[in-house]
């Protein structure tokens, strides 16, 4: 079998350097073909050799201006699903380094292009975990981090994340980092030229690299400074800089919407809408962290009677946080495309709006994207619009994550069917009305949603921010319009 997997890997690079279309889709198709004889470990290595052949068609099609700023780039969906797969794969950790970094830089790569820099900066962060000086994911992850600072509307933190792209890039061209096979001319060629970038960003804005970022208190007691710091840790601020940086003045909720401009007989509606998304958040968060890291006993608890169904179920108000948590976070994409269908006046009835189906309409099984956002070269529009193929939706074939479906059925159990929560994997079988799940493994998966809840309102107030520069470009003067600052709201 290891032959054959050596023959397809040569065979992928022959076509690839080639430009043979039509050959690299056989290959996705003799990959996939030998992935039920494979055996764990080659598994892994057929994904990454089809992810490559879809990465090299992505290449080939990208020679055209167009198709880089296409709203439908199938290939790199593709090529970004069977990465995923391969990272999930059980024995992923145990392959050689260099090709476990490969696959995540590559994934990181992909993201990024699509407009989704934070999961990108993930990647390309676990990659360099495990090699450190892995000169692709530094390089790349230093691109990406200007890409990202430029799309800010706070210019103070577009400079903070240039000079951790500066870092990262100074490694990237180095003497001593590693090359997966050898020194790229043309990967140095071009660090080195976003090296010299961040460095002319830097000195234009007077940039203060002995600030101490790191100075300021994460909470007044204890338990306010456990709680931040798992925030912190777990990058779920919403905040650009907890995607850069561990430190304190990433500790803060920050981000809102940009200045914009509405029409005087309008409503200023929106900040009202992005106020009620961001509580929402911050409420799941806690949830979640006080579901995990507290205790199970709470006064709530005391004196309720249960039956033991001797199924390993653990019962409490920590089990239905959690699972409350889980429902808020997922609760907040459909608002997201609530938000979208208004800002951008798609349309939509408010009670036919998904996150998933926001972005267009299907006619058979075609699906064709509204001209407002396909026209638009918006990065962090584009962004939202491929984290929305993360979820599942069963008029849709072109998900990205593997486990979807699962993220989306879960859903469904906690608001209209039974989940159970056990401590350990008890032999009980699940049925269409009443599942089970370990509390980890749970955690986890809410701990994932709310991620990507996180990342989908960053990419919102980015979006909102570029789409008001270009709508400012061809200004009507017999529009008067206002301004609408975002004002920080005093709480009781």
């Amino acid at each position: 079998m290891s032959a054959l997997i050596d023959k397809l890997g040569l065979e992928v690079d022959a076509a690839a350097d080639d430009k043979d279309t039509s050959k690299l889709l056989e290959l996705t198709g003799q990959c996939q073909s030998e992935f039920g004889n494979a055996n764990t470990t080659e598994r892994v290595i057929l994904r990454f050799y089809e992810a490559n052949c879809y990465g090299a068609i992505a290449r080939i099609k990208s020679a055209s201006s167009d198709y880089r700023w296409s709203w439908h780039e199938d290939e790199r969906v593709s090529e970004i699903l069977a990465l995923r797969q391969a990272v999930v794969e059980p024995n992923f950790s145990k392959l050689d380094p260099i090709i476990q970094c490969k696959i995540l830089t590559n994934l990181g790569n992909n993201l990024n292009h699509l407009g989704r820099p934070i999961e990108a900066i993930s990647h390309w962060d676990k990659s360099l975990e495990i090699m450190p000086g892995f000169a692709m994911a530094l390089g790349n992850k230093g691109k990406g981090l200007i890409y990202y600072g430029r799309s800010l509307y706070d210019y103070s933190h577009t400079g903070i994340l240039t000079a951790y792209a500066n870092d990262e890039l100074n490694k990237a061209i180095s003497e001593d980092v590693l090359w997966d096979s050898g020194p790229h001319p043309e990967a140095k060629e071009q660090f080195t030229h976003y090296h010299d970038q961040s460095i002319q960003i830097l000195a234009a804005i007077q940039y203060d690299s002995e600030f101490d970022l790191d100075q300021w208190p994460l909470g007044q007691s204890k338990a306010e400074t456990t709680y931040r710091g798992w925030c912190l840790h777990q990058r779920l601020f919403l905040s650009p800089l907890n995607d850069a940086l561990r430190l304190t003045a990433a500790a803060q909720d920050v981000i809102h919407l940009p200045s914009h401009t509405c029409k005087i007989e309008e409503k200023p509606r929106f900040p009202n809408y992005y106020n009620l998304l961001k509580q929402e958040y911050v409420a799941a968060r806690y949830m979640l962290y006080e579901a995990i890291n507290e205790g199970n006993e709470h006064i709530s608890d005391n004196d309720v009677l249960l039956l033991d169904g001797f199924d390993g179920v653990q019962f409490g108000y920590r089990a239905e946080q959690l699972k409350t948590a889980y429902r808020l976070a997922y609760s907040l994409f459909d608002k997201i495309g609530l938000f979208l269908n208004d800002y951008y006046s798609v349309g939509m009835s408010a009670g036919a709006v998904k996150f998933r189906t926001i972005w267009g309409t299907r006619e058979k099984s075609k699906f064709e994207l509204y001209a407002c956002f396909s026209e638009s070269k918006n990065w962090p529009l584009r962004g939202l619009y491929y984290l929305s193929k993360d979820l599942f939706d069963e008029n849709f074939n072109d998900v990205a994550l593997p486990d979807s479906q699962e993220l989306a059925n879960l859903r469904n159990r906690t608001e209209h069917r039974f989940l159970s929560l056990q401590d350990y994997p008890a032999n009980v079988q699940d049925s269409v009305t009443h599942a089970y799940m370990t509390i980890a493994d749970f955690a986890d998966k809410t701990l994932r949603i709310m991620s990507m809840a996180r990342e989908a309102l960053i990419y919102l107030s980015l979006a909102m921010h570029r789409e008001e520069s270009l709508r400012h470009q061809n200004d009507d003067d017999s529009i008067l319009s206002i301004p609408i600052p975002s004002v920080p709201i005093e709480r009781l």
